[in-house]
């Protein structure tokens, strides 16, 4: 397990409240990874769609776009029997200033994992 497994998962698993420190480590993972999968987000001022030939393609949605910030959804656009469906359909606010990427809803529910056991205690600093 690699250092960025570990902490997601001990984050995941932890009692005790989360520190400021903690969520700001996991909105810096969250930019890291986006700028992999995307390395000219910053400068990406419409929609786009990254084509993949064996897979389905991503589509990039701008939601609001500022010289520091932006929202963005992250979606598959899927086809069933009843139309098409977005999955997973990640909405999420980029602060390209301060290199910050946090997640706003995934599958527009804006708390993740119903079934954590710890949901109950959790203050807004835990849920993010």
């Amino acid at each position: 397990m690699d250092i960025e497994q570990h902490f997601l998962k001990s984050l995941h698993n932890q009692q005790e409240p989360k520190t400021y420190t903690q969520v700001s480590q996991l909105f810096e993972l969250n930019y890291q990874k986006i700028l992999k999968l995307m390395l000219l987000l910053k400068q990406t001022p419409d929609d786009c769609i990254i084509k993949h030939n064996s897979k389905n393609d991503l589509h990039l949605i701008v939601e609001d776009r500022f010289a520091h910030t932006g929202v963005f959804t992250l979606t598959h656009k899927l086809k069933s029997d009843t139309g098409n469906i977005n999955k997973p359909d990640i909405k999420f606010k980029i602060y390209f200033d301060a290199q910050l990427l946090e997640v706003i809803s995934v599958c527009n529910q804006t708390t993740l994992n119903h079934a954590h056991p710890y949901l109950a205690q959790y203050s807004d600093m835990n849920i993010q």
